[in-house]
């Protein structure tokens, strides 16, 4: 269970992504938004966070609650008083980064 995001994820009984493939369809949905919302993952407006962008474009994957957390904690260390244009900013430089370092870049 997501401690993060607990409310609003769900607990499946299936396989989960690996973390590597996970990461790489995160920050692909980021990519493809211009802003991210802080501390939950949907609004009532269309908006998401890292992993609400996540769940909107892959609505059936299963992925780790520890990459749950290490997501949702990077997107929510950029304070709420961030617009959402910075937020998105920071996470998706975060996840170029270390998807670099996965592939053995530094």
């Amino acid at each position: 269970m997501s401690k993060l995001r607990a409310s609003e994820t769900r607990n499946t009984l299936g396989d989960a992504l690996s973390d590597d493939t996970a990461l790489y369809l995160i920050a692909q949905a980021v990519a493809k938004r211009r802003g991210l919302i802080y501390g939950r993952l949907h609004d009532q407006k269309g908006h998401h966070c890292a992993m609400g962008c996540f769940w909107n474009d892959n609505p059936k994957s299963t992925v780790h609650s520890a990459l749950v957390d290490e997501v949702a904690a990077v997107n929510d260390s950029i304070p709420p008083t961030a617009t959402n244009f910075e937020r998105w900013k920071k996470v998706n430089e975060w996840l170029k980064w270390k998807l670099k370092v996965l592939a053995g870049g530094k």
